[in-house]
């Protein structure tokens, strides 16, 4: 498919979407094998897609979409799997913590732990077995974003459960949930 062709069909998703699974851009572009690859390639060379890590792009010229594109990231890291927002970056959100993580997010999954450099910053995910049922009681929507966000009790206990430093909290902030 020709250069501009394929960037006007990833436009089309516009603020939908704007990161790709190698499959997605398949169905977007109608081309496979080494056809596909020629003209991920040439995406890629225009700067128009970035890749972001194994079998996943991100589309450059997409305006800006519905929720932070780390988060979309994320998501598309762990397709499939209960994904949401805790440890430092929640308990910033809650103000249980003063200091604001720049750079990176944490997420807890119940997919595989890792450790993504992006061009929008480090998505860490964290491994949790509990069930979708429990992150869904534990976690609260979170408008604007792709993800979830834990409860400020989740992330005092995902903090104290992962083994991280609760030296920062301000409990008298915790409490103030009740």
């Amino acid at each position: 498919m020709k250069l501009y062709d394929a960037d006007r069909a990833l436009v089309s998703f516009k603020s939908r979407k704007r990161a790709f699974r190698t499959h997605e851009l398949s169905l977007v572009f109608g081309e496979e094998g080494g056809k596909l690859r020629g003209t991920i390639a040439r995406l890629e060379k225009a700067k128009s897609l970035l890749h972001i890590a194994r079998d996943l792009y991100w589309h450059n010229n997409a305006e800006g979409g519905m929720v932070p594109a780390i988060e979309e990231i994320a998501v598309a890291l762990r397709p499939g799997e209960m994904n949401y927002i805790s440890m430092e970056s929640a308990a910033s959100l809650w103000s249980v913590i003063s200091q604001i993580p720049v750079g990176r997010i944490t997420i807890v999954t119940t997919g595989k732990e890792g450790e993504f450099p992006t061009p929008f910053g480090t998505v860490e995910f964290i491994h949790t077995a509990r069930s979708r049922q429990y992150v869904l009681e534990n976690t609260v929507d979170y408008p604007g974003h792709a993800l979830r966000l834990a409860t400020k009790k989740k992330v005092v206990e995902d903090l104290l459960r992962a083994g991280r430093s609760i030296e920062l909290i301000d409990w008298e902030e915790v409490e103030d949930d009740e």
